[in-house]
């Protein structure tokens, strides 16, 4: 460091240290601190309340809490930089030492880096007490993710550096410490009101310009953990100039080439910001990653292979002027996948303001006016004969909550799935892959049109064809067999196919075709063993063996049979098919023990503690179930394997109830048997793009305090918050007196 560096440094340092010992040692900003932590206290006291109601919408405080709401953050935030900053400068002019200091070797700059950065770091002490809001609710057992914790209190210093900033600048040249502060509030408050007009304005230059700029949109992405560091970039770039321009106002010697120093510095920063903005980061801190692609969908996005346009024509508000849930997860995925791929064309409009533009989309895709109100997402690839399109719609991007609480509280997004169902479109679209599972009927398996809880494969067609598979029932008796199709599913069979049946599918799977098996435990009463479905011949060619005891296991699934019914969450093996689901949870029911040979693989199998009953015979009659190690097999025991053979595929899942309808409801049913079944078709049709990219659940931490709990809560806040800064002060002043 040269002298001059080291000059400077060493007089700017001072006015640090003379700017914090004016703070902390006055009663004034004592009396600024036990106002502020007081309405902090209120505010979140006030905030857990309204939270704590059996029919609040469950969700993330802290983010409530820094989300952008203007009491209870920005109106605090804003009167605070407004009351620390007004005399920083002012004070000094009033009282004469403004020009004792400039006569002084010290330089303007010196003077106002000083002063600034002592303002900002009594504000950073004044907001450090409030870290207890985090601490009180742990202390409640309620864990919000720590992660958007931190963003929050990021864009809370950015924010007061940009506003202790306006408000130095309004010092140095105000004449009074009450104009400079009405300046800084309503220049602060027009700053937060802007992001307001976004969707006011009509000119798109305007409205890029208030996006990029908008405080609000910032909030709100840091409270939900999203760091994009243009944000950071902008908030340092403001404050340098700001700093410049206090100052130039109050050195004496300012000339007009200062002046248009200053100029050329707002250009020069600005270029910068525009700059840096286009290439920023996002960064994800929630503890989920949920904002963050996976790592199978920035694979699929850099593989597509021509270009797909997508068109967003999804409303912000809805019913009562609530904001859009879609919305605004839409548009960071969106964002996010089109910084993968120049191939993802995207374009968002809003249907209340380009109505002529949006219903002539509309018709062009032969949707209709509800799809209008409601919102759609159109997405097409290709021109001419080779054009293909397709469409979502808002329900089927999001898992949304359900229960008495939604009629109060509006919609709320319990888990966002956005990012699997617009890649399979995106594939559909532009690679127009047509896969056809066929499945079997006329064997005891349940009707794949019914929608009977437990004796109907409704609910398994339709998670078939959302995953874009066409599902059609096979011929086996038919003149063309089992033409057509690409995947052959057997699901639950009770009873053993006929042997021409069983031929077809033999000569079939020796042609290449891939096979999917659902055969569970069928236990027949009075019989010593387990009802045979007549593919165990051609399963065992694979590698695959079906044994004949029925697996069973302490993890029970709640609510169903012990033992018989079971949820695991490890024992997942090795393979394409499932290390997307690495430690998530599935249930089995009535499961045979699989016996493994040559290359077949386990997918899944449970873990040491099950056992495969050989008293199969004895279950029937209500003989009691021990774990005996002489006659018993013990675990670990595959129930789900995959092999290959001469260019055929097979997977074999001994488990069928799974996939009934009952168990496949989202709404009832939490495990991860839908990924297992969706997961093992890819693999078996060649189309792993669906592997890994799963929906995302959102941070929703619902708040159950007892009266006592929140008693306490509310007194910390309320009396501990401004007491802290009382005694504090007390004890400052009285050691100043002494």
């Amino acid at each position: 460091m040269n002298g001059n560096a080291r000059h400077w440094w060493l007089g700017t340092t001072a006015i640090v240290h003379r700017e914090l010992l004016s703070l902390f040692v006055t009663p004034l900003a004592y009396v600024v601190a036990t106002l502020f932590l007081l309405e902090q206290g209120w505010n979140f006291a006030l905030l857990v309340r309204i939270l704590n109601d059996p029919l609040a919408a469950p969700g993330p405080v802290m983010q409530f809490y820094f989300g952008g709401s203007f009491f209870i953050f920005w109106l605090p935030v804003t009167f605070l930089c407004a009351a620390i900053s007004m005399r920083l400068i002012a004070e000094e002019r009033k009282q004469g030492t403004l020009e004792a200091l400039l006569t002084t070797a010290l330089r303007p700059s010196q003077i106002v880096v000083g002063k600034f950065v002592g303002a900002l770091m009594f504000y950073v002490a004044l907001w450090l007490p409030t870290a207890i809001f985090y601490v009180l609710l742990r202390s409640a057992a309620v864990t919000p993710e720590l992660g958007p914790v931190l963003s929050g209190y990021l864009g809370t210093f950015c924010v007061g550096a940009t506003f202790l900033a306006i408000g130095l600048l309004a010092s140095a040249v105000a004449r009074s410490q009450l104009g400079a502060a009405v300046a800084t509030f309503v220049v602060c408050s027009m700053m937060v009101m802007a992001g307001l007009l976004v969707d006011q304005v009509d000119t798109d230059v305007a409205k890029q310009a208030l996006t990029f700029t908008s405080l609000l949109t910032m909030m709100q992405e840091l409270a939900q953990g999203i760091v994009d560091t243009r944000w950071l970039w902008l908030h340092a770039a403001v404050t340098t100039w700001l700093l410049c321009a206090a100052g130039v106002a109050i050195d004496p010697r300012r000339t007009r080439e200062r002046v248009v120093q200053l100029a050329l510095l707002a250009t020069a920063l600005a270029h910068v910001v525009v700059l840096v903005g286009r290439h920023a980061s996002r960064d994800d801190w929630t503890e989920g990653r949920v904002y963050t692609l996976s790592e199978r969908a920035v694979t699929v996005l850099r593989e597509l292979r021509k270009p797909v346009d997508v068109t967003v024509l999804v409303p912000t508000t809805i019913g009562g002027g609530r904001i859009n849930p879609v919305a605004g997860e839409l548009e960071e995925v969106l964002a996010r996948m089109g910084k993968i791929t120049p191939n993802l064309r995207v374009r968002v409009l809003d249907p209340d303001r380009e109505r002529q533009e949006a219903q002539r989309l509309i018709l062009d895709y032969g949707l209709g006016g509800r799809d209008l109100a409601d919102g759609v997402v159109l997405i097409r690839a290709g021109q001419g004969s080779s054009l293909a399109r397709a469409h979502v719609v808002p329900s089927e991007l999001v898992t949304l909550a359900s229960g008495p609480d939604v009629a109060a509280t509006g919609p709320r997004v319990k888990e966002f799935r956005g990012e699997e169902v617009l890649l399979g479109k995106f594939i559909a679209v532009s690679e127009r892959v047509h896969t056809t599972v066929c499945y079997t009927q006329g064997h005891g398996e349940p009707d794949f049109t019914s929608l009977e809880p437990f004796a109907g494969h409704a609910r398994l067609r339709e998670l078939l064809e959302q995953q874009y598979f066409s599902v059609r029932a096979a011929d086996l008796a038919g003149v063309d067999g089992l033409s057509g199709c690409d995947v052959l599913m057997v699901a639950g069979p009770t009873g053993k196919l006929p042997a021409e049946h069983v031929a077809t599918i033999e000569g079939w799977a020796a042609a290449g075709g891939d096979i999917l098996l659902l055969t569970g435990a069928v236990i027949l009463r009075g019989d010593a063993g387990l009802a045979p479905h007549g593919l165990e011949p051609l399963a065992a060619r694979y590698g695959i063996h079906f044994g004949e005891r029925i697996v069973l296991d302490p993890h029970a699934t709640p609510g169903a049979s012990v033992l018989f019914a079971f949820t695991l969450i490890d024992g997942w093996g090795d393979h394409p098919a499932v290390r997307s689901l690495l430690g998530r949870p599935v249930s089995f029911v009535f499961a045979r023990e699989l016996l493994l040979s040559g290359d077949a693989v386990a997918l899944v199998s449970a873990g040491d503690d099950a056992w495969a009953e050989a008293d199969v015979a004895g279950l029937t009659e209500g003989a009691a179930l021990t774990r005996d190690e002489a006659v018993d097999r013990m675990g670990p025991i595959p129930i789900a394997a995959s092999a290959e053979r001469q260019g055929s595929r097979m997977i074999v899942i001994a488990s069928d109830q799974m996939a009934l309808n009952a168990n496949l409801r989202e709404d009832v049913v939490y495990d991860h048997a839908r990924d297992l079944i969706v997961n093992a078709v890819a693999w078996l049709s060649h189309r792993e793009s669906a592997f890994g990219v799963r929906p995302r659940p959102r941070e929703h931490v619902k708040l159950v305090l007892l009266p006592e709990q929140l008693r306490r809560m509310t007194l910390v806040c309320l009396l501990g918050l401004p007491g802290f800064a009382v005694g504090l002060g007390t004890l400052v002043l009285w050691r100043r007196r002494r």
